[in-house]
């Protein structure tokens, strides 16, 4: 008789762990997972290459070229040279990128990507510099025209059909993906979002 209760009783604990579980997740089935994912990775490819590739297109005019002058410690100095955005670029302005990716990533990804697209970072390990990527200047923005020599090497797509999802935590998603570079396979890669107050954002790199 006891050995009965002590059965009923495990079971019962059993399913009740387990009810607590499936609630703990998002509830959203694998091919909403796998559609939130792919609209958010497919929208950072654009700004990957704001932040990491080659920048936005630049107006090449030197009577309008904007310079930003510096001495780092230890070296001669060093002049960085910033020209006005394309007039076709699809961003004017730097709230403009900033919407774009706060609509796309999440706020711990964005203040990242701020510092290294709005105000430059510096590493004092090997006292190198790194400036900002772009600098508005006078309700102009301006772009550093030497972003291709320093650009990491973009390509990388995914796919989304083959996603295996490693936790689903509720407000919070890790999954793996196959990933490809130009076309060739490539490693798995693991990418996690979180939910916030406007939805779903990467809280991983892309590229």
């Amino acid at each position: 008789m006891k050995h009965t209760r002590l059965t009923v009783l495990l079971l019962s604990l059993l399913l009740c762990i387990g009810l607590l579980t499936s609630c703990g997740g998002s509830g959203l089935t694998d091919e909403e997972i796998s559609d939130i994912y792919r609209d958010l990775v497919e929208a950072s490819y654009e700004l990957n290459d704001i932040y990491y590739g080659d920048g936005l297109p630049f107006q090449h005019n030197e009577s309008v070229m904007a310079y930003l002058t510096g001495i780092q410690e230890g070296t001669e100095g060093f002049r960085v040279s910033y020209m006005p955005v394309a007039e076709d670029s699809p961003y004017q302005y730097e709230a403009d990128i900033r919407t774009a990716t706060a609509e796309v990533f999440s706020d711990p990804m964005c203040s990242y990507l701020y510092t290294i697209g709005f105000e430059g970072m510096s590493t004092d390990a090997d006292e190198t510099v790194s400036f900002a990527r772009y600098i508005e200047q006078e309700g102009i923005l301006t772009v550093r025209i030497d972003l291709a020599e320093e650009a990491l090497p973009l390509g990388r797509t995914y796919d989304f059909d083959a996603m295996t999802v490693i936790a689903d935590e509720g407000s919070v998603i890790r999954a793996s993906f196959p990933s490809f570079v130009d076309g060739e396979k490539s490693v798995d890669v693991k990418i996690t979002i979180v939910k916030t107050a406007n939805g779903w954002r990467l809280d991983s790199p892309t590229y």
